[in-house]
C-alpha cells in the first residue's frame, strides 16, 4: 500500500482527469454504435468500410449490431476505428466525483463499525460515548485504508 500522502496525490490527479472526461461521457449518451455513428457522419457506406477492413459488406452491419449489444471486442472496435481514421478511447468514468465516491464508502464503513461497537458496549452494560466529533477523523483514515473496498466482514 502506498503512503497516504502519495495516495492523496494520485486521487486528486485522477479526480481531475475523470472530471475532464465527464463531458465526454455526457456527450456519448444515446449513441448505441459508435462505428455506425462515425461511419454515417463520414458519409461512408457499410460496404466501403468493409472493403477498408477486407471484410464482406454484411460483416460491418453485423459488427455494428454486436457493438450495440455490447458483444463486439475492443480489438475489433480498434480495427474499425482505425479504418475510419479514428482513435478508440476506452475509459471508466466515475458517475460522481472520485472524492465523493471514496468519502461515501468510507463513511458507510465507519458508521457500520461504530454501530457494531455500540451494540457490543450496550450488551456489556457500558455507556456509549458521543463519538460524533471523531467520525470525520475516522472517515479520513478509512478513505486510505487498503480495506476500504472489501465486502463486509473481510476487514482484518
Amino acid at each position: 500500500m502506498k503512503p497516504i500522502k502519495e495516495q492523496k496525490l494520485i486521487r486528486v490527479q485522477a479526480g481531475r482527469k475523470f472530471e475532464s472526461l465527464r463531458e465526454l461521457s455526457e456527450a456519448a449518451r444515446g449513441v448505441t454504435s459508435w462505428c455506425k455513428y462515425v461511419r454515417l457522419a463520414l458519409g461512408m457506406s457499410a460496404g466501403q468500410l468493409a472493403r477498408r477492413l477486407g471484410l464482406a459488406p454484411n460483416t460491418v452491419s453485423e459488427a455494428e449490431a454486436r457493438e450495440a449489444d455490447g458483444r463486439l471486442t475492443i480489438n475489433k472496435l480498434k480495427e474499425m476505428a482505425n479504418a475510419m481514421e479514428c482513435d478508440l478511447v476506452y475509459a471508466f468514468i466515475p458517475r460522481r466525483p472520485l472524492k465523493d465516491l471514496v468519502y461515501q464508502e468510507a463513511k458507510k464503513k465507519v458508521l457500520k463499525s461504530m454501530e457494531r461497537a455500540e451494540t457490543h458496549m450496550e450488551l456489556e452494560g457500558q455507556k456509549v460515548s458521543d463519538q460524533c466529533e471523531r467520525i470525520e477523523a475516522l472517515i479520513e483514515e478509512k478513505m486510505y485504508s487498503k480495506y476500504l473496498w472489501d465486502q463486509d466482514g473481510e476487514e482484518s
